[in-house]
């Protein structure tokens, strides 16, 4: 009987042709279901009924309550708090999304598809990979790449060289009857100054290695758990020392050579952004493809070699080579501007009678009768809070586009080799021709606005990394967010609730802060420099927003719907 009765069952299973779909019973209910006039449902709703369900199934063997795969968003379309995010289903709010905008989250549900016999199409996965490679592309391409490799540095080299020397002491674009300058060796480099480079980039290097500064430890969805160490106030801490110690105790002219070597950094250090770019794409080879920046995975070497296959190369798995590359380009244009500041402030000598007073005296001598510039040091003095902001909170570069992005190739190393040269080019102007027409009230207005700059790109930072660190904080419970299908959400709270960058909106006042002083005494160079800084953040919010509409899709839409403003509010 027991054989009899497992024969039946054979016979019973094998009606049933091997190669017919295997479907969980869910599947086949909601099929049935489908087929019924009453309950005919939309393709979007079978889609899916089909991953809740085959989610479900799997995940009932496995003895855990079912969840939805479908993306993290809540139920309303328009912004919330913070504090309303656990509300209905995450599928419903998907179904249920405003028409208003296209949603383009097609392939995110592609990689759920499955064939008949419900497995996953790997054909999907293919194709929506390569239309993203192909999609990814920046400064257009190629040709873009060789532009930017050619113009940027001589147009950086032009402005300066125009701005240096007692020959070019007006700072105008006046090409000398005599071209000997532009063909001599010295104009474009100095073994000295080379030497100086090298020691400082390397000191660098080594103070980066130091675990001396504010740590951070974030998680990361592709690359996982990163720890950083900012070490930026003990660089520029150190090379103050190492400055001192030459001037005053070897009595080596460090801060002479410097200014007369201006112009020669600035090559030495356009040569060495390219030299480590192009070691840095060598390096890359050696990386799994996985790491590499998305943007630099064409398979053209300039675009490639241009925007940097890794975002964050290690050396020796310790040394964080882009973190090294933006201390050396922010200590060094402290370092210019403390010359600058140094130059301009006159300490009084202290006669020999004076020389036995106690120390408070002495002080107290020098505060009185020490004599300054008002427009070199007002000019200098901005420029300096302007860095000393950037090292002291240098950690909240944490979930910043730089550091997260952005390649580590040769459109970053040049963009950190020019930055000191540009940044320094308008007070180095105002300091040598002292500007001492300048009113008050001016001063004071160029003041206010550097302030009013420096406070809105620091607090927008702070909010957008206190949030990253800890998006469910209490202090975050009532913050205006806006959710995507990505299970992420963006801040539309406080200054990220007026424009879309508005950090990026006070970098820019409070670099053109001091072009009103170029009233009294005009020149083209240092507009230039000005406005090429305001041109990279320009460009670079346009680049964000691209990158964001490709990731976030139609809640992009939505967000720029509710910001519709990038950098000035109902301006741009």
């Amino acid at each position: 009987a027991a054989k009899a009765a497992v024969k039946e069952t054979v016979t019973a299973t094998s009606k049933i042709s091997p190669e017919e779909p295997r479907r969980s019973a869910r599947i086949r209910i909601s099929e049935q279901r489908e087929k019924s006039p009453v309950l005919k449902r939309t393709p979007r709703d079978k889609q899916l009924s089909v991953i809740l369900d085959d989610a479900a199934e799997e995940l009932s063997k496995k003895g855990s309550p079912a969840k939805s795969l479908t993306p993290n968003t809540s139920q309303r379309s328009a912004v919330t708090s913070t504090g309303g995010r656990v509300t209905a289903s995450r599928s419903v709010s998907v179904a249920n999304d405003s028409q208003e905008f296209s949603d383009h989250e097609d392939i995110e549900f592609q990689s759920f598809r499955r064939d008949d016999n419900g497995v996953r199409e790997k054909s999907y996965a293919r194709r929506s990979a390569s239309k993203q490679l192909q999609d990814l592309r920046e400064f257009g391409g190629n040709i873009g790449a060789v532009a930017v490799l050619i113009l940027v540095p001589a147009f950086i080299f032009l402005i300066n060289h125009f701005c240096s020397g007692a020959a070019h002491r007006d700072c105008s674009f006046k090409l000398p009857t005599n071209l000997d300058e532009f063909k001599a060796l010295s104009t474009y480099f100095n073994r000295e100054v080379a030497v100086i480079f090298l020691l400082f980039t390397w000191a660098i290097a080594l103070i980066s290695t130091v675990p001396i500064g504010k740590a951070v430890k974030i998680v990361d969805e592709i690359r996982g758990q990163q720890s950083y160490v900012f070490t930026g106030l003990s660089c520029a801490t150190f090379t103050g020392l190492a400055v001192f110690v030459a001037e005053y105790c070897y009595k080596y002219p460090l801060i002479g050579t410097i200014s007369k070597g201006y112009n020669q950094l600035l090559v030495i250090s356009l040569i060495h952004a390219l030299i480590t770019a192009a070691l840095a794409f060598v390096k890359s080879r050696y990386v799994p493809q996985t790491s590499w920046n998305p943007y630099a995975k064409s398979g053209r070497f300039l675009s490639d070699f241009f925007l940097g296959r890794e975002i964050n190369p290690l050396s020796f798995n310790t040394i964080n080579l882009k973190l090294v590359h933006y201390h050396i380009s922010l200590t060094l244009a402290l370092l210019f501007n403390s010359i600058i500041l140094y130059r301009n402030v006159h300490f009084p000598a202290l006669a020999e009678t004076e020389t036995d007073l106690p120390l408070l005296d002495k002080l107290t001598f020098i505060a009185r009768n020490t004599e300054f510039e008002p427009t070199p040091v007002l000019a200098a003095s901005l420029t300096i809070l302007y860095l000393l902001d950037l090292l002291a909170y240098e950690h909240h570069l944490t979930h910043s586009f730089d550091l997260q992005s952005e390649g580590f190739g040769a459109q970053l190393l040049l963009r950190y080799a020019v930055f000191p040269f540009t940044l320094t080019l308008l007070p180095k102007y105002v300091a040598a021709h002292k500007l001492p027409e300048v009113p008050a009230w001016a001063l004071a207005a160029v003041a206010l606005i550097a302030l009013v700059g420096l406070f809105v790109k620091r607090s927008a930072n702070r909010l957008k990394h206190q949030y990253r660190l800890n998006p469910l904080g209490e202090k975050f419970i009532d913050l205006e967010t806006l959710p995507t299908f990505q299970g992420r959400r963006l801040l539309v709270a406080k200054w990220w609730g007026r424009v879309r960058q508005p950090n990026y909106a006070g970098d820019i006042l409070q670099n053109v802060a001091l072009l009103p002083l170029l009233y009294w005494r005009f020149a083209w160079p240092p507009l230039l420099a000005v406005l090429f800084t305001v041109a990279l953040l320009v460009h670079r919010a346009a680049r964000l927003s691209e990158r964001n509409a490709k990731k976030y899709n139609s809640a992009w839409q939505r967000y720029c719907a509710s910001v519709p403003y990038s950098l000035v509010p109902k301006v741009f």
